[in-house]
């Protein structure tokens, strides 16, 4: 980890600064982080969410009216850097980032409280990305992919939030969610992927989901309020998601993660194949019916 802290935060279309911790809602009604009393601003418009050490990650949630990044419409989600304007509407929002040495004052004050705190615990780690993202852009008219794709998002977030999962990234046009390992846990798994499984139809882009069960290493870091998930484990589940796309597959769980559901009756051998950077083969499934 660098010696260097990370304040950032938003100008509001009022002069007021929000600053950024954890994830930050954008939308019409009050209890968002952010809202703007705007009848062009959706309820629920756009959220920001913090990302490792030092990213936050704008999406839109399929707004009617669109979110905007120096001044083009976002279709994915996107990387904020220092002095992106957002436009919602005709509400401007300036996004500031500023990076303060350990031995600054302002950093001194708050360096007690960045400290990654570190653990291992066993996980289910999910990654899901749209299909084709780019031809698909390409064939739909005007707002219809970004409007699309926004409320993949957003429907995506709602079942990951209600099946007891924890949003970790955006990753453009996918994103990475896990959950630990509870009593509950492979229940509120399971109903997860038979939602997001009855997600895939022609109102939602199509996309695919790719389950794993494994240890990871779970940094927290104070300031920016979210947990991130490291380790071979992680980096095997984006691998695996690659694997998915070769065998044409929408929904792959890894057999770690079929043996932690005991769900090998409701599952069939896909393939037996070596993945990037691991050294044995392994073997994935997906669902029977």
């Amino acid at each position: 980890m660098s010696n260097n802290l990370l304040q950032s935060w938003l100008r509001l279309p009022n002069g007021e600064r929000h600053d950024m911790s954890g994830t930050c809602s954008i939308g019409r009604a009050p209890d968002n982080s952010v809202s703007i009393p705007d009848s062009e601003v959706s309820r629920r418009h756009a959220i920001i969410q913090a990302q490792g050490e030092r990213e936050f990650w704008l999406v839109d949630l399929g707004s009617a009216n669109g979110t905007y990044v120096n001044g083009r419409r976002i279709s994915q989600s996107v990387r904020l850097h220092n002095g992106d304007i957002i436009r919602i509407a005709s509400n401007e929002l300036e996004f500031s980032t500023e990076i303060l040495s350990a031995m600054h004052p302002a950093g001194q004050q708050v360096m007690a409280s960045t400290m990654i705190h570190i653990r291992q615990a066993q996980c289910w780690l999910m990654v899901a990305d749209i299909i084709g993202s780019t031809k698909l852009s390409q064939s739909l008219p005007g707002a219809q992919f970004p409007r699309m794709t926004g409320n993949w998002f957003k429907n995506c977030r709602q079942i990951i939030d209600e099946c007891g999962g924890h949003m970790s990234k955006y990753l453009g046009d996918g994103f990475f969610c896990y959950w630990d390992d509870t009593a509950d846990s492979a229940i509120q798994v399971r109903q997860a992927v038979a939602k997001l499984y009855e997600a895939q139809h022609p109102s939602n882009p199509p996309f695919r989901v790719v389950l794993h069960f494994g240890a990871a290493m779970l940094g927290t870091v104070p300031t920016m309020n979210e947990l991130n998930l490291h380790g071979p484990e992680v980096n095997f589940v984006f691998r695996v998601e690659k694997v998915a796309a070769t065998q044409k597959q929408n929904v792959l769980f890894t057999e770690a993660a079929v043996k932690r559901m005991e769900a090998e009756q409701e599952v069939r051998l896909v393939s037996e194949c070596p993945v990037e950077g691991f050294s044995k083969p392994y073997k994935f499934y997906t669902l029977s019916h």
